[in-house]
């Protein structure tokens, strides 16, 4: 058997598993498909497969899932509803740690800021979420649910929708009628209504990223998620944000895409899972 640590990042579309540790040359990594579909069963089996193929005994077990999560449970989940109520995953005594996905991002990014930083994560696959830090503290809120910034209500000619509806990798599938390849496609070919479309998610995103800089006055704004590789929706949403954020706040605060992003959130729930099992405090302000 070999030592590791495991991250597990369960999103709308895919289920992206990641083992490290001294006993491994090489991190593993395993990507399976996912949908609205898919049932705890599903996940549990899954990791144990990956687990069992790779010969690992884990050192910390981590799993980060989309929604709203409180002591240790999802308490529901808009793109994956299989998943509410479910207590995460248990396996041959190994401690396992459930977070929010969007937290685990946070925790993986704070590692390599000061200690004092005010720093706002975003990711932006399937759905949109976030996370804050306020001076190296977490922003939890009353029930440790701040931060469902796709829940944000954005006003459209058709009405208020959710930033979710407008900005997501899933309403720009819905919105184009088409597979993400082939909107990549479409847009390598310059199609006004596909690009019209993307543009106008990324629109939406940098709205959404204005409004947290103008209200929470971070210094640093970090970016991820599949979303952002359609072509224009990044350079969108930076541009629109800079124009509709207050001068002085923006000049402070540096915003940027996370490096190695596929990895962020699994390793996120790693290294929090790693640090829980270590007995360290400060985990439980993430979880």
């Amino acid at each position: 058997m070999r030592h590791a640590a495991v991250g597990v990042d369960i999103g709308g579309t895919k289920l992206l598993m990641l083992a490290e540790g001294q006993d491994l040359e090489a991190p593993l990594i395993r990507r399976l498909a996912t949908g609205p579909s898919v049932v705890p069963a599903d996940i549990e089996a899954a990791v144990g497969a990956f687990i069992a193929d790779n010969a690992l005994k884990p050192t910390a077990l981590g799993v980060a899932v989309p929604g709203l999560v409180e002591n240790g449970q999802v308490k529901i989940s808009d793109v994956l509803p299989q998943l509410t109520g479910w207590e995460g995953l248990h396996h041959d005594g190994t401690p396992p740690l459930l977070v929010n996905d969007i937290r685990g991002a946070l925790a993986q990014e704070a590692a390599a800021l000061s200690k004092a930083s005010s720093a706002v994560v975003i990711v932006c696959g399937t759905a949109v979420g976030s996370a804050y830090l306020c001076e190296g503290r977490v922003v939890r809120g009353s029930r440790g649910w701040a931060g469902e910034i796709g829940s944000m209500p954005m006003p459209t000619p058709q009405g208020v929708k959710r930033l979710d509806d407008l900005a997501g990798g899933g309403a720009i599938v819905r919105a184009v009628g088409e597979h993400p390849e082939q909107i990549h496609a479409a847009l390598a070919t310059g199609d006004p209504r596909t690009r019209s479309i993307v543009n106008g998610a990324g629109e939406a995103l940098g709205l959404a990223i204005a409004s947290l800089v103008n209200i929470l006055n971070p210094d640093v704004v970090r970016i991820a998620g599949g979303t952002l590789g359609y072509a224009g929706y990044w350079d969108t949403a930076v541009a629109t944000a800079r124009t509709h954020t207050l001068l002085e706040l923006w000049d402070v605060c540096t915003v940027g895409r996370i490096q190695a992003a596929e990895l962020v959130v699994a390793r996120g729930a790693m290294r929090l899972a790693a640090a829980s099992t270590d007995g360290q405090a400060w985990v439980q302000q993430y979880v």
